[in-house]
C-alpha cells in the first residue's frame, strides 16, 4: 500500500468513528427505517452499529501515528511540517469542541472559552504536533552523543507530559506511540509489536480504557480494533502514491463541521 492508500484508509476509519460519536445512538436510530426510541430492536441494532463503528475507528490513530513517524523521517523540512500541524491544530480546535465536545459534554461559547482558559487543547493535531516536536528534538540532539540522546529523551518526556497536561486527543499515550514508531521505523514487525503493546496498555492498563479493574467488551473491541491497523502497516510499501498533503489537513476540521451539521439534522 502506498502512503496515499494508507491515508485514505485512516481517513475512512476516522470518519466512521466520528460519525458514530457525533451522531450518537439517537442519530443512528433516525437513519433506521421504521425505528423509534420505543423499539427494543432498534435500540439494540443502533448500539451494535455504534460499537462496531467506534471499534473500527480505533485503528485510525495508529495509522496516523505510523504515517507521522514515516513523514518525520522523510520530510525535507521538519519546521515546515510542524508548522502545518500547529496551524491546523489552532484551526481545528473550535470545530472539534463544538462537534465532538458538544456530542459528549454539551457545548456552548462560554464552555469553549473556559476550555481554552483551562489550557485544554483537545484535537488530534496538537498530539501530532507535540510528537513531531519531540522527534525533531531527537533528530537534532542525538548526533551529539550520549548527552544529546539524554536531552532528546528529556524533550520526548516533556512533549508527552504536555500532551497529557493539555488533554490532547490520546494524550501522552499518543505521543509515546508516535515516538516509538519513529524509533522502530527500520522494522515493520517491530512497529507492529509497538502498536500491539501500546493498545494493550492503553485499553487495559490506563485510565483511557477505564483501568485494569474495569475490563469489559469495550476494552476488547478497542484493542482488537486498534490491532486492525497492523494489516495496512504490514502492507505498506513505502511508496508515496498520489499526493495528499493539504487535503488531509483541510479534511479534518471540514469533516467534523459537516458531521456536526448532519447530527443536528438527525436530532
Amino acid at each position: 500500500m502506498s502512503s496515499f492508500a494508507l491515508k485514505i484508509t485512516a481517513i475512512v476509519l476516522m470518519t466512521l468513528d466520528h460519525f458514530a460519536t457525533i451522531a450518537g445512538q439517537l442519530g443512528l436510530i433516525a437513519l433506521i427505517p421504521g425505528a423509534g426510541l420505543d423499539s427494543a430492536w432498534a435500540l439494540n441494532l443502533s448500539y451494535g452499529i455504534l460499537l462496531a463503528l467506534n471499534g473500527l475507528g480505533r485503528a485510525a490513530f495508529p495509522l496516523f501515528a505510523f504515517m507521522l513517524a514515516e513523514g518525520c523521517a522523510r520530510t525535507r523540512s521538519m519546521p515546515r511540517y510542524m508548522g502545518r500541524l500547529a496551524l491546523f491544530a489552532l484551526i481545528s480546535e473550535p470545530v472539534y469542541y463544538f462537534t465532538l465536545g458538544g456530542a459528549v459534554y454539551g457545548a456552548d461559547l462560554d464552555g469553549f472559552l473556559a476550555n481554552i482558559a483551562g489550557l485544554n487543547f483537545n484535537n488530534i493535531f496538537f498530539t501530532l504536533a507535540l510528537a513531531a516536536l519531540a522527534i525533531y528534538a531527537w533528530q537534532r540532539l542525538t548526533p551529539r552523543g550520549r548527552g544529546g540522546a539524554a536531552l532528546g529523551l528529556l524533550a520526548f518526556a516533556l512533549a508527552a507530559f504536555a500532551a497529557g497536561y493539555f488533554k490532547t486527543d490520546y494524550g501522552a499515550m499518543g505521543v509515546i506511540l508516535i515516538f516509538a514508531l519513529y524509533l522502530a521505523r527500520k522494522s515493520r514487525k517491530l512497529q507492529c509489536a509497538v502498536i500491539v503493546l501500546w493498545a494493550l496498555v492503553l485499553y487495559f492498563f490506563s485510565g483511557f480504557g477505564y483501568g485494569w479493574y474495569v475490563i469489559g467488551p469495550w476494552q476488547f473491541i478497542s484493542f482488537f480494533g486498534a490491532c486492525l491497523s497492523l494489516i495496512p502497516v504490514l502492507l505498506s510499501s513505502g511508496r508515496r502514491g498520489r499526493p495528499l498533503k493539504w487535503a488531509f489537513y483541510i479534511y479534518y476540521p471540514a469533516h467534523l463541521a459537516v458531521l456536526g451539521l448532519i447530527a443536528a439534522l438527525l436530532h
